[in-house]
């Protein structure tokens, strides 16, 4: 089963949340690995990179980002291009199991600019 999932946003939001996944990659860190690096609870990273949940990183979460990673400077976490847009609107195709309760792949397939 597949479906369309929709979503506004920030694009500083969304880019920030992409930018930590890479870099957790890098690592080769577990969602749950990052959230008891930064000392909170272990689903957070996870409810973060969720398409379907509504959290995001807070200030108080990119200091403790920036000490998990092991950055000296805040702004070293932050290395990536400044959002070209306020708003967007992110449309992600989710592939669900047979029962529609579980997502098991996600793809951002359209992203607008909201004004």
């Amino acid at each position: 089963m597949i479906k369309n999932i929709t979503f506004d946003t920030t694009q500083f939001d969304f880019d920030l949340i992409n930018h930590v996944k890479k870099l957790r990659g890098d690592k080769k860190w577990s969602q749950d690995e990052l959230s008891l690096k930064m000392g909170v609870a272990k689903s957070f990273v996870s409810n973060v990179e969720s398409f379907t949940q509504r959290h995001k990183y807070s200030t108080r979460h990119i200091a403790l980002l920036a000490q998990a990673f092991g950055y000296k400077n805040i702004s070293d976490l932050v290395k990536f291009p400044t959002p070209q847009y306020d708003r967007i609107k992110v449309t992600v195709k989710q592939t669900m199991n047979e029962s529609g309760t579980k997502a098991l792949s996600s793809e951002v397939v359209k992203i607008e600019h909201l004004k």
